[in-house]
């Protein structure tokens, strides 16, 4: 029996001497199941063409390359090159051979240029960061043949990551996490409010749902700390805090992943179906 892409991303969790791909691939299969339930619930199938809007160094590729299959294609997009050359290096190394990923901005990019249209965008961790969400979506459905898919799942601010015993850093952390975006430009809430600004711009809603996942604290805690120290110079650029208190708060996640919690949650996540009109 062949091995799948998720048995794949395990064996090279545990055989990689490189941390910071251990980390990424851990996240990645982290998210996965939350990602192929959504595919699931559209039909997505081989041979459909899918792409991922800032899929960072891998987002939902490896899950969207196992669900097209060989006849199938599968596109990234980012805007930071050191991520795309990350997510090439990963899909290599995972013998992803259907996926593509490009630097690009999605704002900027059109089908032609891509080769046609999509059956199905994905977003995660994405629309959050958006000036316009808005202009974002119609982007994003202007890449998408008639009655094409866009998955999106965004994380709210509130209610916080949870962890029991409760943690008051968990809490402190994602404050200032959210902080940090609505300064830089993002509009405040704008998650909450994704399902409206999507009927607004000609979409249809097909599902609104949420999830969280509960996570051992070893790795949940180690996860959120790993965030916070990856967004240090930004949040220190934006205002919100000072490089002691960012050091403080990595420092108090990372203590919490020694003992003494049962479970420690994910962000809670806004998962939206959403479906572009059928040609008339």
């Amino acid at each position: 029996m062949s091995e799948t892409i998720g048995e794949r991303i395990r064996r090279y969790v545990l055989d990689s001497s490189d941390e910071d791909l251990q980390r990424l691939l851990s996240i990645a299969e982290l998210s996965a199941e939350p990602t192929r339930t959504a595919f699931r619930k559209i039909g997505m199938k081989p041979g459909w063409r899918v792409i991922d809007c800032g899929c960072g160094p891998l987002g939902a590729l490896a899950v969207m390359a196992e669900m097209v299959g060989s006849t199938g294609r599968v596109v990234g997009i980012d805007f930071s090159e050191p991520a795309v050359q990350r997510a090439r290096s990963i899909a290599s190394t995972l013998g992803l051979d259907n996926v593509e990923v490009r630097v690009g901005d999605v704002h900027d990019l059109d089908g032609q240029t891509l080769g046609g249209a999509f059956d199905v965008a994905y977003t995660r961790l994405f629309l959050v960061h958006q000036r316009d969400p808005a202009q974002t979506m119609q982007r994003i459905a202007a890449l998408l043949r008639p009655g094409g898919w866009i998955i999106a799942h965004e994380p709210l601010r509130s209610p916080p990551p949870r962890s029991s015993p409760p943690l008051d850093a968990l809490t402190t952390y994602w404050e200032l996490l959210n902080d940090m975006v609505e300064r830089l430009g993002a509009p405040q809430g704008s998650v909450d409010g994704l399902a409206r600004v999507a009927r607004d711009v000609g979409l249809d809603v097909v599902e609104t749902s949420g999830f969280f996942q509960i996570v051992a604290p070893e790795q949940g805690f180690d996860l959120h700390a790993s965030t916070i120290a990856a967004a240090k110079s930004r949040a220190i650029e934006s205002g919100v805090g000072s490089g002691a208190e960012i050091d403080a708060l990595e420092r108090a996640l990372r203590a919490a992943s020694d003992g003494g919690y049962d479970w420690v949650t994910t962000p809670f996540f806004l998962a939206l179906t959403l479906r572009t009109p059928l040609s008339d």
